[in-house]
């Protein structure tokens, strides 16, 4: 090859290798904002939003191999990193002064740990139809973790005793000996607390496909406006997370047509109505004077249309203020997404957020440790 060859080689290189990393870095900023479309709009941000971590992965690895061969190719990636500051913290938090739990403990304010849970009926995935297990799994974590506020999603039996749970009497009378004040609705809402609390109504309750309960508990003379939440969910067959387990094995060829006609549709279609419920969530909670702490399934990522809005300007997420790494609380069918949130305002302070690793349901519980402010 001669030397003119070899420097038009390197030309043709440069503008792939130009294109490839500007390519990167429009769809990286993209999924990073596409939380910010309404998808009555278009579910199309939504759908990009979901793939924001893959792209934040594929801008690292270009960044890397830039730096070693093409360093003036850096700047693009890191123009596209420091545009994204905020939804990579928001997906990453990197809180590592966050305090230990020796410090919480020394604090001279009151603090709670609330943790957010949909239990899935007390099912226990990690048990086989063979295997003896002494006790409900689910129920035995929340008892060794004891929260002081245990918000439920698909709570049913857990203070009833239920039929075919594998729950045993001691721990029957352990939970209701820990947690005097307790609520659960025929869909499985509730709220397990060592507080008094008062359930009060909610007018986003009335929203289709919507659970939504609020209770009122004092701490230490003072009044929090709890929020429990499930919202809709995407509802994808059993047919259809195979189709995604197969599509993450490499499995893609014969699939598109699902993707594009059943899951992408479902996808779009659940978007749109959490769009909605969302909107109504915030006119409940703007409605609301003081401490409020909105907590649940959302069935979506973190910083997607609906967290947004129920964010509005004053609600904190209590995760990105508190947790520390990726998180992950759904983790069935390869779906490894943080889709429970936590949001808060007013008189309190997330100081501990992280994520629990009991496998019987289908999502990992959402722990937060919070301090009551002046």
């Amino acid at each position: 090859m001669t030397s003119k060859q070899q420097h038009r080689f390197k030309r043709i290189l440069k503008a792939i290798g130009l294109s490839v990393n500007v390519g990167v870095a429009i769809l990286t900023l993209s999924a990073a904002y596409g939380g910010t479309i309404d998808p009555a709009t278009t579910p199309a941000g939504a759908i990009m939003a979901m793939t924001f971590p893959m792209f934040l992965l594929v801008t690292l690895l270009l960044l890397t191999i830039n730096l070693m061969w093409w360093r003036r190719m850096t700047l693009i990636n890191a123009i596209s990193l420091m545009l994204c500051i905020s939804p990579i913290l928001t997906f990453c938090p990197l809180n590592f002064f966050r305090p230990d739990m020796h410090e919480i403990q020394e604090l001279d304010r009151p603090t709670f740990k609330l943790m957010t849970y949909n239990v899935l009926g007390l099912q226990d995935l990690t048990r086989h139809n063979d295997q003896a297990i002494d006790g409900n799994t689910t129920i035995s974590y929340i008892l060794r973790e004891e929260p002081d506020i245990v918000m439920l999603q698909e709570g049913h039996g857990i203070t009833s005793g239920g039929q075919n749970l594998n729950i045993t009497r001691q721990q029957h009378q352990d939970l209701l000996h820990i947690y005097r004040h307790h609520h659960i609705d025929s869909h499985g809402m509730g709220i397990l607390s060592k507080y008094p609390v008062t359930p009060m109504e909610m007018k986003s309750d009335d929203i289709q496909g919507l659970d939504a309960h609020r209770y009122d508990i004092r701490i230490d003379g003072h009044t929090i406006h709890l929020i429990n939440v499930h919202m809709q969910s995407i509802g994808l067959t059993r047919h259809d997370k195979d189709v995604y387990v197969n599509i993450t094995e490499g499995d893609t060829p014969d699939r598109m047509t699902e993707i594009r006609h059943g899951i992408l549709h479902k996808l779009a279609e659940a978007f749109r109505a959490r769009a909605l419920q969302a909107k109504a969530l915030r006119a409940d909670i703007e409605s609301l004077e003081g401490t409020v702490l909105l907590c649940g399934d959302f069935n979506d990522i973190p910083g997607c249309y609906a967290s947004r809005v129920i964010a509005g300007g004053d609600m904190t997420d209590a995760y990105r203020q508190a947790g520390i790494g990726p998180a992950i609380t759904y983790h069935a069918d390869k779906l490894y997404f943080r889709i429970d949130q936590i949001f808060y305002r007013g008189h309190l302070n997330a100081l501990r957020a992280w994520t629990g690793d009991c496998k019987s349901s289908d999502h990992y519980p959402l722990m937060c440790i919070f301090e009551i402010t002046p």
